[in-house]
């Protein structure tokens, strides 16, 4: 089943309260209030598809395996534009800052390209530790994820390891406590909730997502 915060999660995350806007060094290419959105495909009039995620939650990676090429693919054949809401409610559940930092890499990875942002994201998913190990908690490892990849600029590896973006992922994190979503993944298409796990909790293939996008997207 999709993971969800507990009702007072959001508290035990690291720092406790969004950093002022002063403070916070807001990534490029990041869209919505405070930039607290990242978007990947063309800008303008598209269908949006929200995807809301947490970096050390296994049902997102088992989403992102079976589902996530055929979702790049809509975004890449502008039919939609993807924007990624993220959460870090599991730190605050299971200890540690894995979320958050490896929320605040994507940020240093963003602020280079969107390009580089889906790289990352994906190689995050890709090499996802069990969630009970924080080892994204530690740069080194993260700056290893995104070296695998090919992602070495100078700018974006100091921004990693000195936590550049960490206040903006802690932000980020904190809007997704106050939407009304409550539970990673979850995928929406306007209104319409795109399925990505069945029943018991596991990943739909690629042509079952795929489907329920194509419907969405006829419907509209």
């Amino acid at each position: 089943m999709p993971h969800q915060p507990t009702r007072d999660s959001s508290s035990l995350s690291p720092p406790q309260t969004s950093p002022s806007p002063r403070r916070m060094r807001i990534p490029g290419h990041t869209a919505g209030e405070s930039g607290l959105v990242v978007p990947y495909g063309a800008a303008g009039p598209l269908p949006v598809l929200a995807v809301y995620e947490d970096f050390r939650c296994p049902y997102c990676a088992a989403v992102e395996t079976s589902a996530g090429a055929a979702i790049r693919r809509f975004a890449d054949e502008g039919r939609l534009r993807v924007e990624y809401h993220f959460a870090a409610f599991l730190d605050g559940m299971l200890g540690g800052r894995g979320s958050v930092l490896a929320l605040g890499a994507a940020g240093a990875a963003v602020n280079e390209s969107q390009q580089d942002f889906k790289t990352l994201h994906d190689a995050l998913y890709a090499q996802q530790p069990d969630e009970s190990v924080d080892s994204y908690g530690d740069p080194s490892v993260l700056l290893r994820v995104a070296e695998s990849v090919g992602l070495v600029a100078p700018p974006f590896r100091e921004a990693v390891a000195t936590g550049t973006y960490t206040p903006w992922a802690v932000a980020v994190g904190d809007a997704f406590g106050r939407s009304k979503v409550r539970g990673t993944p979850t995928l929406r298409l306007d209104e319409v909730t795109i399925r990505g796990l069945d029943r018991v909790g596991r990943a739909l293939s690629a042509s079952e997502v795929a489907q329920q996008i194509e419907t969405a997207l006829a419907a509209r």
